[in-house]
């Protein structure tokens, strides 16, 4: 496949564009940096890993990217191509590798992009000892999504073991500027019309999200009420991104609940993701109090096969709307879950800007459909020549006006979760407290009984339910004995300056 003529605009997608505007209110902000790095254990051969990061970037098109304005309408381009060889960084002989390499990391992902001269991305290797590396990679969110991330570790997995073995590559990237042409071919077309008629059934009388609060308690179960450290995760470590102004709660949970679901879901007849999608439909309808639920669903954007195997920013974001019937088992939930988001996949190219404004609901900044829940596609068996290498997530790239909650394969095998806010709404959810409740709900959901129904689940453990139960409701004050003047008569005096009375 020839490479795109250099120097040819092109208009932004319906998801650039969205990146591009945010970032324009701030331009100097890291926040839609996108980071993360696979541990490679084993004597990997450093020349291979050079070798196999050259090859990516002279396959991917979007390296090349870089944008403009016209007239105050942004415009990309693709640039001449240019080589580019990772920097390796021997940290062997430090006294704590890991830490050093962590540093010099974290200090790329807070640098501020370029959009017009670029480049918008880098990747790093690193030496912690002969038998443990560590490949690195920043993008910008204008030019990757999340699933960009996936395919990326696939390819670099294929092009090392196939260097490795001095046999061919195999498949190269799809091209990102034929994505484009798709995406440009699809407006107008009677597939966006399809489309359109989808979500306009599946959206009707539906109500505009609440906000990240929306209910149980002011968001504040279980809570003290302080307002969150900005990026600071609920164990007291250094918060995972940039600092970008959105606050974090950090947690994972253990194989042995991560096993549980995989039952629950297989009985379900759904995968554990659907599973874990159908739990967060769950936990929000009980935690906002309602049965009509509504969540944001991150997708692809992407529908044929070179898409899926074509790095770039095309990703989408789709509403799940799901009712819940207390007399339901957990099981049947799940399986009506996953057909909903299964049938959400199909349309998944209609912009999310276009069903807003067919809605006439407000964007609210970036939010969309209420709380978004991202399972972030990783590949739990990565190996570059049969070496396993561990995927680890620093960055999704993005603000998070809504709540968010980004799903990744834990250290140990079991899940991480991200629960994420903008830290401009930090005060309007304890997200330690959604955290709590949120595994609590899954604890009970995949490992209670099978069949068991909605209207035996609760949102609040022991703990939340005496505090909200008992002492949030513990207002009990020994009867006044003065009578309402003399109480007035006392408070003017301790206050007489203070206003007594508006009228009009």
């Amino acid at each position: 496949m020839s490479a795109p003529a250099a120097g040819v605009r092109r208009p932004l997608s319906p998801a650039q564009a969205g990146v591009w505007y945010a970032q324009r209110l701030d331009p100097a902000n890291p926040v839609f940096n996108m980071g993360g790095y696979l541990d490679i254990l084993g004597p990997a051969d450093p020349d291979l890993l050079r070798a196999t990061v050259a090859a990516l970037v002279a396959e991917d098109e979007t390296t090349r990217l870089r944008f403009t304005e016209a007239d105050g309408v942004p415009q990309q381009y693709f640039a001449a191509e240019a080589h580019f060889t990772p920097r390796l960084y021997d940290v062997s002989g430090e006294p704590a590798p890991a830490a050093a390499a962590m540093r010099t990391m974290r200090a790329d992902l807070a640098s501020p992009p370029d959009l017009e001269h670029g480049p918008l991305f880098t990747h790093l290797l690193f030496r912690l000892g002969d038998e443990h590396f560590i490949w690195y990679h920043r993008v910008h969110h204008l030019v990757h999504d999340g699933y960009s991330a996936s395919i990326q570790r696939r390819r670099a997995a294929e092009i090392y073991t196939a260097l490795a073995a001095g046999g061919d590559g195999g498949t190269p990237y799809g091209s990102f500027a034929v994505l484009l042409d798709e995406q440009a071919a699809y407006a107008g077309s009677a597939a966006q019309r399809r489309d359109r008629a989808y979500w306009a059934r599946l959206m009707e009388g539906a109500e505009p999200p609440g906000g990240p609060a929306a209910s149980a308690a002011s968001a504040t179960a279980g809570g003290t009420g302080d307002t969150p450290a900005r990026d600071s995760a609920s164990d007291g470590t250094v918060a995972h991104g940039p600092a970008s102004g959105i606050v974090r709660d950090v947690s994972e949970v253990d194989r042995r609940l991560r096993d549980a679901l995989d039952g629950f879901a297989e009985r379900s007849r759904v995968t554990w993701q659907q599973a874990l999608l159908a739990v967060a439909v769950l936990h929000r309808g009980l935690w906002a109090g309602g049965s009509d639920v509504l969540l944001g669903l991150p997708v692809p954007g992407r529908v044929t096969p070179g898409s899926h195997r074509t790095p770039g920013m095309a990703a989408n974001t789709v509403p799940l709307r799901c009712g819940i019937d207390p007399r339901e088992t957990c099981e049947d939930l799940a399986a009506r879950v996953a057909a909903q988001s299964l049938r959400a996949q199909w349309h998944q190219r209609y912009a999310d800007t276009d069903l807003l404004r067919d809605l006439g609901w407000p964007t609210r900044g970036r939010s969309r459909f209420g709380p978004v829940v991202n399972i972030v596609p990783l590949d739990e068996r990565t190996t570059f020549a049969g070496l396993p290498a561990v995927s680890h997530l620093l960055s999704t790239g993005g603000t998070a006006d809504d709540l968010t909650l980004s799903v990744t394969i834990g250290d140990g095998g079991g899940l991480r979760f991200d629960f994420t806010l903008d830290a401009a709404q930090a005060g309007s959810v304890d997200l330690a407290a959604y955290r709590r409740s949120f595994v609590h709900l899954l604890s009970a959901v995949v490992t209670g009984p099978a069949g068991r129904t909605v209207a035996e689940l609760d949102v609040c453990d022991g703990e939340e339910r005496v505090r909200v139960v008992e002492r949030w409701n513990d207002t009990a004050a020994p009867p006044e004995q003065r009578s309402v003047h003399a109480v007035f008569a006392a408070q003017a005096a301790r206050t007489p300056d203070a206003t007594a009375i508006i009228h009009g």
